[in-house]
């Protein structure tokens, strides 16, 4: 009789709580893989879009930018962040559907995430339904249709991921997304948790070194000790850390017997090898282009030859130092008509620090100059053929101006000072430039020569007495 007994075993409701949620789990699966394909060919969309700017941005082995002109553009830079955001948000949404078919334990974390991360389609969706755009080849109706159907689609989507984050609390939807794992199954879970971090630490390590290269992340550097050589050329080799750029408005690497270049002085050797030579060829007058050298310094001594090539002698050329980007740097500058001046520009602003004064120490016309910039913490000091340019600051008024009319060299807004202040920028990379002033007409066109930078002295920034 015992044997004829069959065992009975009630059923678990296990397959009931599965079935009771089979609709959230397949309709999370399908969301969050169309969500991550989407995402996904934004990044990739975004990237085609705008080839030109990218394709620029070349590293080396010493991870140097082939152009760093072009990558400090703050749009540009945005781009890059947006790809990088496009793409982590793509990897999480298809990470999320691979536990959900495995029924991993932290699928419920990811489905909360991927759900959080689709409910920003909420605010999305009321900024498409306002926004206005206006392109020239496609009629304004479509784009309106358009930018509104995106909108419900959006509006449609995050009502979907709030409808999970609600079910994600009910503990029968989180045990019918868990299977049971065996031991090796688990093995094998933490070696995936193992290379996705591995993943995710290479990617935040490729965003740390873009940052570091366009300065949002500015480390650091070294103070040097007196008299370090820290940088020297005379443009014969080796010129691929500068900004060169053909065009109208361009720098380039020339022979002196190409540009058949008068020599200076009688004290003055002729100039000979490669230059840097800038040309400025634009219509605005007062302005300015550059060649920067993709390394940064924060105390230095730095010694430049430049001379005028053609063009009018009103014009403007020198050194920029402490260049963070286009729109924050000191510049140091004279003109072949013996004239110079000390600017800065912050965040887009320029700030003349001392205004345009005359001086006999500038040899004008086509005849060489050397200028020194001389950098310690937050003083500067600044020379031309060896000989310490006074500075008119503008004190209480609002703009520096030199006494012109009582004769050279007094200045009318403050006492004269040999040297300069400021904690604005306390490093940077240098640059050598070229400009005009109000006379167009013609080019201007300046040769650079026998670039050299070493650590200042410390009795460099001796001021002289009066």
């Amino acid at each position: 009789m015992a044997n004829a007994i069959a065992p009975f075993h009630r059923l678990s409701n296990g397959h009931e709580v599965n079935g009771r949620y089979t609709r959230v789990l397949r309709a999370m699966r399908i969301h969050f893989t169309l969500a991550g394909l989407l995402l996904l060919v934004g990044a990739l969309g975004l990237a085609y879009l705008h080839m030109n700017e990218f394709q620029r941005i070349g590293l080396n082995w010493n991870l140097r930018i082939t152009r760093p002109r072009d990558i400090y553009d703050t749009s540009t830079q945005l781009k890059v962040i947006v790809m990088l955001v496009l793409g982590v948000a793509s990897l999480i949404q298809l990470r999320t559907v691979h536990y959900l078919y495995q029924g991993e334990h932290a699928g419920v974390m990811f489905a909360r995430l991927s759900s959080l991360m689709l409910l920003l389609g909420l605010p999305l969706s009321v900024v498409l339904w306002r926004l206005e755009l206006d392109v020239p080849v496609i009629p304004a109706s479509v784009i309106q249709i358009g930018l509104r159907g995106a909108a419900v689609i959006l509006f449609v989507q995050a009502i979907l991921a709030l409808w999970y984050m609600v079910r994600l609390f009910s503990a029968g939807l989180r045990r019918a997304m868990v299977v049971d794992e065996t031991a090796p199954n688990r093995l094998l879970r933490r070696v995936r948790y193992v290379v996705l971090g591995l993943w995710l630490l290479v990617l935040v390590g490729i965003g740390v070194v873009l940052a570091v290269m366009t300065d949002w992340i500015d480390l650091p550097i070294a103070r040097p000790e007196p008299g370090d050589l820290l940088y020297a050329t005379s443009f014969d080799a080796l010129n691929e850390e500068w900004d060169l750029y053909p065009g109208r408005d361009s720098a380039q690497i020339a022979s002196v017997n190409d540009l058949s270049l008068v020599t200076g002085g009688d004290d003055m050797p002729p100039v000979e090898g490669g230059t840097l030579v800038i040309t400025y060829g634009s219509s605005e007058t007062n302005a300015i282009v550059f060649s920067v050298l993709d390394r940064k310094f924060n105390d230095m001594d730095l010694r430049v030859a430049g001379r005028q090539v053609s063009g009018p002698v009103d014009n403007q050329y020198g050194v920029i130092f402490r260049y963070r980007n286009l729109d924050n740097y000191y510049a140091f500058l004279i003109s072949a008509d013996g004239y110079y001046s000390l600017v800065k520009q912050q965040n887009g602003e320029l700030e003349v620090i001392s205004a345009w004064g005359i001086t006999e120490v500038i040899r004008q016309g086509e005849q060489a100059n050397t200028i020194r910039v001389l950098a310690y913490e937050d003083e500067f000091m600044f020379f031309v053929n060896d000989q310490l340019m006074p500075l008119c600051l503008r004190g209480e008024n609002e703009n520096s101006m030199w006494a012109e009319w009582e004769g050279p060299g007094i200045c009318f807004t403050d006492d004269l000072t040999y040297s300069y202040r400021d904690e604005s920028f306390s490093q940077g990379k240098i640059a050598l430039t070229a400009g005009s002033s109000v006379d167009l007409s013609a080019d201007v066109v300046v040769a650079f020569d026998d670039v050299v930078i070493t650590g200042p002295q410390p009795d460099a920034m001796q001021v002289p007495e009066e």
